[in-house]
């Protein structure tokens, strides 16, 4: 789910599509910045993080929200996508029954 509170079916799908859009378009930058240029993983994840951050307590104060708030929401959804994405990894590298 994209945002706390009660929101239309359709408005709730129009806010995933825009997640996964933006998602996409994150990511494919990333690997771009990754293949261009010499910059060491951590330290992609680490400028990664501050952006988000400044963008968060940014969004949040533009919503006159509390960015402590925010900035709490967005290091659950952090640690949740990278556990997710730690999962699949793991999943994919488990052999199948019938090429144990």
């Amino acid at each position: 789910m994209v945002t706390k509170g009660s929101q239309e079916p359709a408005e709730q799908e129009e806010l995933e599509e825009q997640l996964w859009t933006a998602t996409e378009e994150l990511q494919r930058t990333v690997m771009r910045l990754f293949q261009d240029r010499d910059i060491h993983p951590h330290a992609m994840v680490l400028a990664l993080a501050r952006v988000t951050g400044e963008v968060g307590a940014g969004a949040a104060l533009a919503s006159e929200r509390d960015p402590e708030e925010l900035l709490g929401e967005l290091a659950e959804v952090v640690r949740r996508a990278g556990r997710e994405f730690r999962e699949m990894l793991r999943a994919e590298a488990l052999p199948t029954a019938g090429n144990a």
